[in-house]
Formats: C-alpha cells, structure tokens, sequence
C-alpha cells in the first residue's frame, strides 16, 4: 500500500509512444505527481493526451521510457466500456456503496456484537466493540452512506432512480456513475479524461468541490477553463509528444505561456542578429590574409553558438467569420407564448406556460438541469417540434442556423465535401477553401462522417453554419468536443456576430464571455435574468457543496410584462451595439494595414461596411436612448 508520506505519487520518464507503428504520439514526455496535488491536462485534441492518461494508468504499454508508481500507489481512472454484462445488472446505489465494502463488513461485524452484547456481555467482547466502532468511526463509516447519497443527488440521479440497474442508464449517465464511484473510492492518483462532458451547471460545481477537496491526487484532462482555474494547481501542456509544467491555474498559465513566447521571440531574435554578424564577418574577411584568422576563429564560435528557434505562434486553427452580409431582422425575433409540449407516453409534460421574447441582437444563454427539456426548447425554436398548445413565432426577415447536440442533422453516409456542398449549395473549389478554414485538407474531406471524431463533426456542423448567412443561430452545446483553440476562435466569431444568438452550454468561461441574458429552465417553466452569467450567479447561486439549490430569487421582482420586455428590449439593443462595436473595430484594425489596399476589391468591401455600421451604431444610439428615457418614465 502508498505511503503517503512519500511526496511523489507517480513519476514517468521519457515515454515514447506511436500509434499503427508509424505516427510519434509521444516522444520523450516525463512527469511526476505528488501526493494530493491538482493538475490540467492540457493539448489540442489528438496530440496524446488520452494515450498518456491510459499508460499512466497502466492500460497501455509505452514504447520506450518508464512509469514508475512509487511504493505501489494505487492509481484509479474510469473504463470506457462502463457497464456491460452481469456488472450492469448491479442497482446504481449498490455500484456506489460497494466502494465501501470494508465499512460495511465492519458494520455488519459490530451488529453481530451488539447482539452477542445483549445475549452476554463481557469484557474482551466490549474491548472489541470499543476498539471496533472507533476504527469505524475514524474511517468514515458513519458518513459513507451519506457521501454516496450526495454524489448521486448531486449528479442528476433522483433517489427513485437509485434502485435501477446501472445497465438500463444513457452512456452518459453511466459515466457519471463511474465518475462518482472512482471518486468514493479515494485511489492515490484519480486520471480523469473530460470529466465535466455530460455534466450540467450543478454537477460540474459539485465535481469541483469533491476534486479540490479529495484527499487523491487529481490529473485532470480537460477543455473547461472555468473548471481548470477552480481546480488546478498546476497545468502540464502535451505539446510535439512533451509535457511542460506552469505553475498556477489555468489563467496563470495562459499569461505565463504568452511571457514565454515573448522572451523566447526575443532571444531567438537576439541570436539571430548576432548569427548573422558572424556570418558576414566570416564570409568578408575568409579570403584577406591578414583577417583570415580571426574569420576562422569567428566560424568556430559560429559552429558552437546554440541556434534559438523562434516560437511556432503560427498553430493551425479554424476561421471562423460569422459572415458580413447578415441581413437585419426585425426588433422581434423570436416569441414563445403559453407554450406546453410533453411526450405522448408521459402523463405530464415536459414544459409547460413557456413564455420568452428574444429581440435582435442578444445573445441568450439557457441554461437548466441535464433532462430538463434544454434541447426540446431549441427543437421547437427551430421548428422541429410543434407545440401541444400555444404559439411559436419568429419575427421579421428572421433566418435560422441551428446546431443540435447530437449533431444529428450531419449524414453519417456522405463524406465530408458532399456533406458540405449538399447543405451549402457550394461549388467543389469554395466548399474545399471553406473546409479548409475549418481543418480539412487533403484527402481529409473525402473521409465519411460517421468515421469522424465528435471535434471533427462539430467543426463540420460550424462550417455549415458559417456558410448559411443566417441572422439567427441556435446552438446546443456548440463547444462539445472542441479543444480551447477552437472555443476561443468560436467566443471571438460570436462575439462579433452581428445577428441574434440562443444557445445552450455548460461551459461558464464561454457563457461568462457571451452571454448578454440568461433564461433558466427548471420545474417546466422559465425563470428571466435581465444580465450575463456573473448576473445570474450573483441573484442564484448554485451550492454544489450541500448539493441542494439555495432560495430561489427571480430577477427584478415586481416588473409588469410592459416592464419586463421593456427591460428585454434595452439588454437586447445593448449587446447589438456592443456586437456593432466589436465589429467596427474589427474593421478599424484591417483599415490600418497597407496589406489591405493591395487587394481593390476587398478595401473597397471594408470601407463600405465601415461606413454602414457606423449609420447603423448611430441609430442603434439614438434608440437605446429613447428607450432609456421610457425606462425612467416606467419607473425602471
């Protein structure tokens, strides 16, 4: 067994891997782990990460380089293949007190005495009673049923669901019972490969709070910076098959990685300069006798001077241009009133009274329990899915993009190119130049799309919808899959969209960048936030430690249905102007480059657009200042 007063956990040196004998996954990576600490793990998608975890774990044998699991540490990760067979027979209450099958064999020995106590009491039986019930005590037997009461609730499961076989629970909700499970059991070292997938808003804060206070260390792969800035102590970086250590969250790192480069640039810049010194100097002065010397010794320093490499700040990554010629929709552009849906086998529906007015210009977040009928909302937005009562309209001029979860509107019997041109309508050169933006070249676009990873099908789905022009996107979970390259180039396309925007995600970094409203949905109805996320959060907390919501606030108590979509319409307005804003300045940084009037055509384009969206910001002004003076007259 660990001895946890040995400080290192695990330590690997050089581990060299490759994948089908040829491609290099790893080469030369080495790391170690001490007791309790907190790490991300961090990389694009597909430079190894999960190869590492899976060797660390000791599920796959590197090629070359050694893993050491110092005094037999006991290192825990959850198994894809989940529940299958007699396992997923197992209720899911017992999957989770089985972690604590000691406790409960000494708890059925204490019983026992208490028994034989009763029937004849003696010394050497209350000796071991007492002795018994303090070790029971000390190792949390008291508490075991609780903790695995907390993970399930916690995690979405209701306590009717605790007697269900695990087997007969969705994938995802199966690997929220190995998550729970492989946390109880408190392994030495805890890998976790995207913990936070299939999580909502209240599980992923009480995954937080169970990791930063598990006595395990924890290596975490993960593409949620908001998580990695609770969490991590630190962050490794798998980059070209190696791992770099940065001290501090995931922030931390972020600036600490920029410094890096810049001193790096700088010092490549240096020996490149004086490099090029020497080399002049040698190529004058090698064939004059009298300084044919000193161009010798200048080579030999030449041949011994290290050659510093400039860092590669040039990594692909796609493009991603929302579009400039957004047609403008009317103020309205979306209205659900009274609305109520249910499943034909259920008794009660899934929403009822759903009321919610979305104007041009807002980014609205909706956010709710997993199951709580997030999705089935963006159906009905989108016309999939009628309602059993009530209405459903889009406003004036309004064109739709929508991106469903599953991502399921993608034909998995097409390849990639005729997947594009079928829904794009481009022809085979522009549909290639568009994929390209998004990562596929080569024989890439050729490639059937039920072959593709679920990063490479969300890129796919996002190309589509750069291609549409549409002026209303709804988006269910558009960062699944994606590594933090690829979120940070959607944030910044959303955030200078110029169209309306609804979507649904459970990741906070990007619903604290974008989101200019939030709707909630919990008990079939929705609940308004006239702000962002850092708005919600202030007036609904969500206590993931006692793992139970506090009171329920909502916003602005006391608003008529004038006020309230008079306080909608002055949001709305302001984050068209913010949109408008980012976009001219945008503009403003092309306008400055003299790259821009080599090309006539596009120049011409800018210039246009410039002096377009400024008219437009001037309106946007004029009536955001009209609509405050209404505000002040109602009172708001």
């Amino acid at each position: 067994m660990y001895n946890p007063s040995v400080m290192k956990v695990i330590v690997a040196r050089d581990l060299v891997k490759y994948h089908g004998g040829a491609v290099k996954v790893l080469s030369g990576a080495s790391l170690s782990i001490e007791a309790g600490e907190k790490i991300g793990l961090i990389g694009r998608n597909g430079v190894g990460k999960t190869t590492l975890l899976n060797i660390l774990a000791g599920k796959l044998e590197p090629d070359s380089g050694t893993v050491e699991r110092v005094g037999g540490a006991n290192v825990g990760m959850t198994s894809q293949s989940l529940y299958a067979g007699e396992r997923g027979k197992i209720p899911v209450q017992d999957e989770l007190l089985s972690v604590f099958e000691p406790l409960i064999e000494r708890e059925q020995e204490l019983k026992e005495l208490e028994s034989r106590l009763s029937d004849s009491p003696s010394d050497a039986f209350l000796e071991r009673y007492g002795r018994l019930q303090a070790e029971f005590e000390r190792d949390g037997g008291y508490e075991y049923r609780a903790r695995a009461a907390s993970a399930l609730s916690s995690l979405g499961f209701a306590p009717e669901q605790w007697k269900r076989p695990v087997g007969s629970f969705s994938g995802g909700e199966q690997s929220r019972i190995a998550l729970a499970r492989l946390l109880l059991s408190e392994p030495d070292l805890v890998l976790l490969d995207e913990p936070t997938n299939h999580l909502d808003l209240r599980a992923i804060e009480w995954l937080e709070n169970f990791v930063k206070g598990a006595k395990s260390a924890v290596l975490v792969v993960s593409h949620d910076r908001y998580f990695l800035d609770n969490v991590a102590g630190s962050i490794l970086e798998l980059e070209a098959g190696r791992v770099t250590r940065y001290v501090g969250n995931y922030t931390k790192y972020a600036a600490e990685k920029k410094a890096r480069a810049e001193q790096l640039s700088r010092k490549a810049k240096a020996n490149a300069e004086r490099r090029a010194q020497l080399e002049r100097f040698i190529e004058k002065n090698r064939a004059k006798a009298r300084k044919a010397s000193q161009a010798k010794s200048k080579q030999k320093l030449l041949d011994r001077m290290e050659k510093i490499e400039a860092p590669n700040t040039r990594q692909k990554n796609i493009r991603l241009d929302l579009g400039n010629q957004t047609a403008r929709a009317g103020r309205v552009v979306l209205e659900m009133e009274g609305v109520r849906y249910g499943y034909e086998d259920s008794a009660e529906p899934l929403l009822k009274d759903l009321e919610i007015i979305i104007e041009r210009g807002e980014r609205v977040a909706l956010l709710g329990p997993n199951g709580a009928g997030k999705s089935t909302i963006m159906r009905l937005a989108a016309g999939e899915l009628e309602p059993q009562a009530g209405s459903v309209r889009l406003g004036h001029n309004v064109s739709i993009a929508y991106q469903d979860q599953q991502l399921s509107r993608l034909d998995p019997r097409k390849t990639v190119l005729e997947e594009t041109r079928d829904t794009t309508g481009l022809d085979p050169p522009d549909a290639r130049d568009l994929l390209g933006a998004f990562l596929f070249s080569g024989e890439d676009v050729f490639k059937k799309v039920s072959s593709l990873s679920g990063g490479e099908k969300n890129r796919l789905s996002l190309a589509e919808i750069v291609a549409s022009d549409a002026n209303f996107l709804l988006l269910d979970e558009p960062t699944n899959d994606l590594d933090i390259p690829a979120r940070e180039a959607l944030e910044e396309a959303l955030l200078n969209y110029r169209g309306t925007l609804f979507f649904v995600s459970h990741d906070r970094y990007f619903l604290r960048k974008l989101a200019t409203r939030v709707v909630e949905l919990e008990n079939k109805a929705l609940t308004n936030y006239l702000g962002g996320y850092d708005y919600y959060r202030s007036h609904h907390r969500l206590d993931a430690k006692e793992g139970s919501r506090k009171p329920r606030r909502r916003v602005r108590p006391g608003l008529d249905k004038n006020q309230n979509v008079l306080a909608t319409r002055l949001v709305a307005v302001e984050g068209e102007i913010d949109a408008t804003e980012r976009r001219l300045s945008r503009l403003e940084k092309e306008l400055a480059t003299s790259e821009l009037y080599a090309d006539g055509k596009r120049s011409r384009e800018v210039v246009l657009e410039h002096r377009q969206l400024k008219s437009a910001l001037e309106g946007l002004y004029s009536d955001w200042e009209d609509l405050l003076s209404e505000a002040e007259e109602a009172g708001l």
